[in-house]
């Protein structure tokens, strides 16, 4: 059987949230990642370096945090 313009258009619509869904559920893990990674290296780079207060985690938390919003909102912009 061959699908008329107007199935296809609905096929489509049908799939769009469903790519929105898995695209967005993997926010979560992406910004948990982010802290992780940042996290340890910055908890490894204030062992290094001997410092009192944790500068290095906090800062690369952040800065990890910071990265992946701006690619979050460069991948939303582009859609």
């Amino acid at each position: 059987m061959v699908k008329t313009d107007s199935q296809k258009n609905s096929l489509k619509k049908k799939q769009k949230p469903l790519k929105n869904y898995l695209q967005f559920s993997g926010l979560a893990f992406q910004l948990l990642a982010a802290v992780l990674v940042g996290y340890w290296i910055g908890h490894w780079l204030d062992e290094k370096t001997g410092t009192s207060k944790p500068w290095y985690t906090v800062g690369l938390m952040a800065v990890f945090i910071v990265a992946t919003m701006v690619r979050v909102i460069r991948e939303l912009t582009n859609e």
